[in-house]
């Protein structure tokens, strides 16, 4: 196949992709900026219930690892760097060997009982501590709680 059709296929399927993830994409970015500029947390558990989930750190720990400081990275969230593997084995299978990326599933399904385990124990021996495994006492559970309580 000529370099030029390669070229095409490729321009032409990740353009397709953008297409398909333009409303999601959109959406987060909304999200992100909004709740940079106005809430306490973008993690939807710590503002409604208070806690962190399992992925709390994620955010961070991944724009540390592009930022190079690996150890801040490990220390928020250590499943960071499986989030960027699998995101790497994305864009290579995807669009550089241009197979099927359904394989990568049972690669997700790992890191996410991996991640879930992980938070457990967490919870059990960090929690409270510094964040991301801290409590967020303005959470909205405890908000609404502290309205319905009465007043003595």
């Amino acid at each position: 196949m000529p370099e030029e059709d390669h070229t095409h296929m490729l321009r032409t399927l990740l353009r397709r992709d953008l297409k398909n993830l333009r409303v999601p994409a959109l959406l987060f970015l909304i999200y992100f900026a909004i709740g940079r500029k106005f809430l306490y947390s973008l993690c939807p558990s710590v503002l409604v219930i208070g806690f962190p989930c399992p992925g709390c750190g994620m955010t961070r720990a991944v724009f540390s690892i592009l930022k190079g400081n690996f150890a801040a990275a490990w220390h928020l969230n250590p499943f960071s760097y499986a989030a960027v593997i699998l995101v790497v084995m994305f864009v290579v299978q995807r669009y550089i060997r241009r197979k099927d990326v359904k394989c990568l599933g049972k690669y997700l399904v790992v890191a996410a009982v991996g991640m879930l385990l992980f938070y457990i124990y967490r919870m059990l021996h960090d929690f409270p501590g510094e964040p991301p495994m801290s409590y967020y006492r303005g959470n909205l559970l405890n908000r609404i709680l502290q309205m319905l309580k009465p007043n003595v």
